[in-house]
């Protein structure tokens, strides 16, 4: 995945505050009250604002000299997020098998509008790594989970089952997982360095991502009645 959705032009008070919460939420640590105003597309005295109510309400915490960073409303909210995806065990069970079979970043996204969002992921222990970032939503035709998703609510079928995001410097691999009556549920997906993730490398784990996708969907299928199905997306 690549970049986070931009903020809608006439956006109000609401969206540019969750802008500004999934900004840094998908922050690698602190971040200073210019640099978020800048990366939102606001000025610096409405992100002032909108931090401060944030602030108040727990959802971020200052720092001090200007900085900021998530706060502990945050994680209950997150953690209520997880819980309600009633597939979550499951996935986390693929994940882990692809993980073991790739070597690579292996994630769940599911589709949220016209965005695909990662929730759930498994990292390698090693120096070279992609890291996805949980929550960051991301336009559906900008990466291969979004694609692979599209196809199958289309019912498109994609050169053996998956989708490959070519790009620079991170590549990634995804194939639809669909639950009861071929609704999408979401999608795996496998990461790595475009040295890692090429296109000899994409051709033989492409189809483990694909097969392992089919794997979970039976699962999904045959372990959950349909009305929990309705719910898992």
């Amino acid at each position: 995945m690549t970049e986070a959705l931009p903020l809608p032009p006439s956006g109000g008070s609401v969206e540019k505050a969750f802008a500004l919460v999934a900004e840094l939420a998908a922050g690698a640590g602190p971040q200073r009250l210019g640099d978020l105003a800048a990366r939102v597309g606001i000025t610096k005295p409405t992100a002032h604002r909108l931090l401060r109510s944030l602030t108040a309400l727990g959802y971020v915490r200052p720092l001090g000299a200007g900085a900021y960073t998530v706060g502990p409303a945050l994680v209950g909210v997150a953690a209520a997020t997880l819980g309600a995806l009633k597939d979550r065990p499951l996935v986390r069970r693929s994940l882990d098998d692809l993980h073991v079979r790739t070597g690579l970043t292996t994630s769940y996204a599911i589709r949220s509008g016209a965005a695909a969002v990662v929730v759930d992921n498994v990292e390698p222990d090693q120096a070279y790594r992609v890291s996805p970032r949980l929550g960051v939503p991301v336009p559906l035709d900008d990466c291969a989970a979004g694609v692979a998703m599209l196809a199958a609510a289309e019912g498109t079928a994609l050169p053996g089952g998956y989708a490959y995001d070519d790009g620079e410097p991170v590549r990634s691999l995804a194939a639809a997982v669909t639950h009861h009556r071929g609704a999408v549920a979401g999608a795996l997906v496998v990461s790595g360095l475009s040295f890692t993730l090429n296109a000899e490398s994409a051709g033989v784990l492409g189809p483990l991502v694909a097969e392992q996708a089919r794997l979970l969907s039976a699962t999904l299928q045959a372990m959950l009645p349909p009305e929990a199905a309705e719910g898992i997306a």
